[in-house]
């Protein structure tokens, strides 16, 4: 499959100086569904229990860790990998010798893998950006056009998923913790999303967080070019605004930031609402899309005020050009404009030897403490950096907490996260009486805790 990506993956979460933490990320890799009958593909690739009776081939692990090293040590990271089965457990897909004593030829699943990442920063409380996280996805593979071919089908299945998965969040508000005046819970979250699929990759977004693509134009630029695919909703665009005020709602400042208006009856009002009924005018979110923020509902149009239908594009992605593409929520994005992002991962690459931190946790702690620098409270602070690698190029500089995804050979061989996926040898240092240590002793003990100062 020349067609098919490779590249690094990373990713970094901390809360920061928030009291809560709300962003969260998800990585998924599997396969895409084929019309081929499910007893075509080789039995350890089956999702389901079949077969277990016999003996028990479709042995697959789904392993969702929270907080994972690969991608995000202290963070609600969630990841999905598939584990490669051994002989033993293979159900046959690994024939007998051959009369020459040398195994047959392997059965080869020759399905084609597809990818998902995901940030989402929740506000107002993390049930919404939880519940996208468990369930966005599924919900959007449900949907009619979603593996098309035709780009515009797969576009629209994406919006239709992310609405899908906006209601499907009514039917959980009553489950929601209320606010402190016992009204219904006003959690909501950004959700940033692409799906890789081949060479093209799908982005849909609500908010303000955001996808850039790192784009080396010519061999002989020494800096990369920021590519923003996606544009904030903030409710001062017009665009926005427009459609806003359309739906009966408005947009105020407070503290110097627009924000979408919560119109709702004052608190101490009991009974039905009615024209005599006085209703405060609260400037609320600083987001006009997100998923979840149900309060904003208008009963007259029927719409939300704060809508959750995504912006959607397609990019043919050339590892050639496209060199980076980095998701981050508003965290890192209010400290560090998108080219000093790509830029920084880029030189990264360059300098920093293999067992260096991740280009995803570099942009992390980078962004933290620029927070820190200008004596502002950090918000929470979340990164998917993804280093894209031409095929047959030169080796790809692996660093921790990274592993290696060609999308050609599927998800049995991405390496499981806690195996020894980083075969780079670091040289060891020398003491003065003779004695060697490992590069991690150097700084591990001094600075135990200064996660941002590993570098």
């Amino acid at each position: 499959m020349d067609d098919a990506i490779i590249f690094r993956m990373s990713a970094f979460s901390e809360q920061g100086g928030r009291k809560y933490m709300e962003d969260v990320v998800e990585i998924r890799i599997e396969y895409e569904p084929t019309p081929s009958p499910v007893e075509d593909y080789p039995k350890s690739q089956r999702h389901g229990g079949q077969g277990k009776e016999e003996s028990e081939p479709t042995e697959q692990t789904e392993n969702e860790t929270h907080g994972h090293k690969v991608a995000a040590e202290s963070g609600p990271a969630s990841a999905v990998w598939v584990e490669s089965l051994s002989e033993e457990d293979n159900g046959g897909n690994i024939s007998a010798p051959g009369p020459d004593g040398k195994d047959a030829e392997r059965v080869v699943d020759t399905r084609r893998s597809v990818a998902f990442f995901a940030v989402f920063d929740g506000h107002g409380g993390r049930e919404a950006a939880h519940f996208a996280r468990e369930n966005l996805w599924g919900l959007l593979k449900r949907q009619r056009g979603f593996w098309s071919k035709d780009h515009s089908e797969v576009c629209a299945a994406l919006r239709k998923g992310f609405i899908a998965c906006h209601h499907a969040m009514w039917k959980e508000l009553p489950e929601w913790p209320k606010t402190i005046t016992g009204l219904p819970s006003t959690s909501g979250t950004t959700a940033s999303v692409i799906v890789i699929r081949g060479v093209h990759m799908y982005v849909a977004h609500v908010g303000d967080s955001a996808v850039v693509v790192g784009v080396k134009e010519n061999d002989s630029d020494i800096m990369l070019q920021a590519l923003e695919v996606t544009q904030d909703h903030k409710p001062e665009l017009p665009k926005e605004k427009e459609r806003i005020e359309r739906l009966g709602g408005s947009v105020m400042k407070k503290s110097g930031v627009n924000r979408v208006v919560w119109k709702r009856p004052r608190l101490t009002h009991n009974g039905p609402v009615r024209r005599s009924t006085v209703i405060d005018q609260i400037p609320f979110l600083a987001v006009a899309r997100s998923l979840g923020d149900l309060w904003s509902y208008d009963f007259y149009s029927g719409e939300f005020v704060v809508s959750p239908e995504p912006d959607t594009t397609v990019m043919t992605l050339d590892p050639k050009r496209h060199r980076y593409i980095i998701l981050g929520s508003d965290g890192l994005w209010n400290m560090m404009p998108p080219k000093n992002a790509v830029n920084m991962c880029y030189s990264h690459d360059k300098m920093v030897g293999p067992k260096g931190m991740s280009c995803a946790r570099r942009l992390g702690c980078t962004a933290l403490l620029f927070w820190k620098e200008r004596m502002l409270r950090a918000d929470n602070t979340t990164v998917i950096v993804l280093a894209l690698q031409e095929r047959g190029g030169p080796p790809i500089p692996m660093h921790r907490d990274e592993i290696v995804v060609d999308m050609a050979t599927g998800i049995d061989h991405v390496p499981y996260p806690g195996t020894t996926y980083n075969t780079c040898e670091v040289p060891k240092a020398e003491h003065e009486d003779g004695m060697f240590y490992e590069e991690d002793e150097i700084f591990g003990e001094e600075h135990e805790g200064w996660t941002c100062l590993e570098w």
